[in-house]
């Protein structure tokens, strides 16, 4: 069972600070009447029903996920309230929270990447303190989540969270205090692709790319991914991951809200990763489909 803590209310942020109880809940997955449901409907949704049409119906209901959708897509506040996964206010945001594949492989996301981060974290521990990097972090989620979970100190872990805009850091840094790890957690507004500038004394064991690299081309990936093989520990681990659409829902995302991803395979995201000096340890998909989890180390000796 989930609890909420509402944090203060600011300008930027009004959105309850949710905490998982545990990482052990299962994956979402789809029934077969649901998987029926969603292949008969979804042609409608990028085909047939003009798109100011359903931007009308979707924009009536009450949901607090479809209104930051339209406001701001795949912002970090759409994937807190995906996360919190609430009561829905009626049958659009029932649809949008708990129904959509999207969103149900958004949380299957959250609670595996968590638990690649707390088992990498632990390897590199016994060699000394850990430093992560969380780049396109928003808040930290997955990153502050995995740290609180082991209970370590500053001394043994730091992270610093990275991203272009920092209107998540306020709601990043309650949730730090919130889970009693503020002296782990540093935030840092920045291109990580310049990240020799930013943070030029940092090497990271552990990088953290997710949520991300779906709004990025080959080109922009490319530069992003050398950089941060440039700054990492030798034997250092990214975990990061491709977007695949099994359900045919991306017309539909691009229609409506504008929302269009970078689809890349797990075999299209290790080759990637190959081509700038990593090697692939790991790949797991989550059970939706959707997204390809891959695990990549610098090597010891280039």
């Amino acid at each position: 069972m989930a609890h909420t803590t509402t944090a203060p209310e600011t300008e930027t942020d009004s959105t309850a600070i949710w905490l998982p109880e545990d990482l052990q809940q299962p994956l979402e997955t789809m029934s077969r009447g649901q998987q029926i449901g969603n292949w008969l409907i979804n042609p409608c949704k990028n085909y047939l029903i003009p798109a100011s049409w359903l931007q009308r119906l979707l924009k009536s209901s009450q949901s607090e996920l479809l209104t930051e959708t339209f406001r701001r897509p795949g912002s970090w506040r759409a994937m807190e309230i995906l996360y919190r996964k609430d009561a829905p206010f009626d049958l659009l945001d029932r649809q949008a929270l708990l129904d959509n594949p999207i969103s149900r492989a958004s949380r299957n996301r959250l609670q595996t990447v968590t638990q690649i981060l707390i088992d990498l974290i632990q390897a590199c521990h016994s060699d000394g303190p850990v430093i992560l990097m969380g780049v396109g972090a928003g808040p930290g989620r997955h990153v502050q989540t995995a740290i609180s979970r082991l209970q370590l100190s500053a001394a043994e872990v730091h992270a610093h969270l990275i991203d272009l805009d920092d209107d998540a850091f306020e709601y990043g840094q309650q949730l730090a205090e919130q889970l009693g790890i503020s002296d782990c957690i540093s935030f840092l507004q920045g291109d990580a692709r310049e990240i020799q500038e930013v943070l030029p004394d940092v090497k990271p064991n552990i990088v953290k790319l997710i949520g991300l690299i779906e709004y990025l081309n080959d080109q922009q990936l490319h530069e992003l991914l050398t950089a941060l093989h440039t700054v990492m520990v030798p034997g250092g681990y990214l975990v990061t991951h491709g977007i695949l659409d099994p359900w045919n829902g991306a017309p539909s995302l691009k229609r409506i809200f504008g929302l269009q991803h970078t689809r890349r395979s797990g075999e299209d995201v290790r080759q990637i990763l190959e081509t700038v000096g990593f090697q692939v340890t790991d790949q797991v998909i989550e059970p939706m489909g959707i997204y390809p989890i891959v695990t990549g180390v610098k090597p010891a000796v280039d």
